[in-house]
């Protein structure tokens, strides 16, 4: 499998081997879109993808239902860009169906939740069953 860093381009679209991971949208809003894996070997990509999209929206959504796996790396990443997002007043968001397989990772983890964290000032934590 052939590793690539997310780098971006003209058009806003990242590359990396998370799969497709294309970032849509405005300065205020956005959509990065994943497909494929979401698992440790793909943590950089995963991490430089959300950090661009933060950086160029306030208000990211990110599309997984096109995931076909999901580790913890994926979980403690996603949890700690929604943290960030939160110390930026910027909003993140799990937008569409959530994978089977993320759900299931979720519970096996003890990432389910019925409230969000300390952190979580406007409700939007992403592990809370919705």
């Amino acid at each position: 499998m052939r590793k690539e860093k997310a780098a971006a381009t003209s058009k806003g679209a990242y590359m990396g081997i998370v799969g497709i991971v294309d970032l849509k949208g405005t300065r205020s809003n956005g959509v990065v879109t994943y497909t494929g894996p979401m698992t440790a070997p793909r943590a950089d990509e995963l991490r430089a993808s959300l950090i661009m999209a933060l950086i160029d929206a306030d208000s990211v959504e990110i599309d997984i239902e096109q995931v076909t796996d999901v580790d913890l790396s994926c979980l403690e990443l996603l949890c700690s860009a929604h943290r960030t997002a939160l110390r930026l007043n910027k909003q993140l968001t799990v937008h569409g169906r959530r994978p089977e397989k993320l759900m299931q990772v979720m519970d096996d983890a003890g990432y389910t939740r019925l409230k969000g964290c300390g952190c979580d000032r406007d409700y939007s934590c992403l592990w809370i069953a919705r």
